[in-house]
């Protein structure tokens, strides 16, 4: 028995010793497909200001809610992020994250982008 107990986790270390392992990607792995076409490209560009939008605002209106920055402090901010909005597909996409953020935020002064 005794045997037995100390034969277990040498199986077990050695199951895990022959497991595969799998290299971390980098960044140029991820963002490769991205690269394909045009159509790839928009899409991963769009996901990106969709989250920005979410995420950028999220912020902004929650420390707005707690009254951590002023209303003028947030209107300055807002007014910056939406600058970098250029293509169509672009805006479609921020203010998809727009539209999530007002879930969460419904007297949050945010408007989508025209």
């Amino acid at each position: 028995m005794r045997s037995l107990l100390r034969t277990i986790p040498l199986i077990g270390a050695l199951l895990l010793s022959t497991a595969p392992v799998h290299a971390s990607k980098t960044s140029e792995e991820i963002t490769k497909p991205c690269e394909t076409s045009e159509a790839a490209r928009e899409a991963c560009l769009g996901s990106a200001f969709f989250f920005a939008a979410l995420s950028g605002y999220t912020l902004l209106c929650d420390l707005r809610d707690t009254g951590e920055i002023t209303p003028k402090v947030f209107a300055r901010r807002e007014k910056i992020s939406r600058n970098v909005l250029e293509e169509e597909f672009e805006k479609v996409m921020w203010n998809e994250g727009v539209k999530m953020v007002l879930l969460d935020y419904p007297n949050c002064p945010i408007k989508p982008v025209r």
